[in-house]
């Protein structure tokens, strides 16, 4: 993070460790696309707004990452809402709301190098359950006619 301000990335909010391993939650205004939190995953309370002028490099800058979760579009025309989710590379796009909204029965995924495969409740409820058959012949079990033959 401190890369990202050293770089003229605007602080908004937050920022300062708490304690050795908390944050508060933090706001970046225009981090340099080169800096970590512009490149790579953070997993902690910290999001980063880009303000941009042309659509077509700003999905492109977002679709150049090796890895591709969850994107955030803010915006009041629907018809830019749905343009952002059609070229977008992520496996889901939040409009007006921030990447970390989730329901339940909400399924999530990471693309390319963010995680394998789709998680989310009932995937994993899926994943954790073991399917188990028996098999018993027993003449107490079948009608009169199967007792007589066996």
């Amino acid at each position: 993070m401190q890369e990202a301000i050293d770089g003229d990335a605007i602080r908004t909010t937050g920022g300062s460790p708490l304690t050795a391993s908390l944050y508060p939650c933090t706001v970046l205004k225009s981090p340099p696309t080169e800096a970590r939190v512009s490149t790579q995953e953070i997993f902690g309370p910290v999001v980063c707004v880009y303000p941009f002028d042309d659509e077509a490099e700003v999905v492109t800058q977002a679709n150049s990452l090796p890895l591709a979760f969850q994107a955030a579009v803010y915006t009041e025309s629907i018809e830019t809402a749905l343009k952002f989710y059609r070229e977008l590379d992520a496996s889901a796009v939040m409009i007006n709301d921030h990447s970390a909204f989730r329901t339940d029965g909400m399924r999530f995924a990471g693309l390319r190098q963010s995680g394998l495969g789709v998680g989310g409740i009932p995937y994993t409820m899926d994943d954790m359950r073991i399917d188990k058959m028996a098999v018993i012949r027993s003449p107490h079990l079948v009608g009169d006619s199967a007792k007589e033959s066996g």
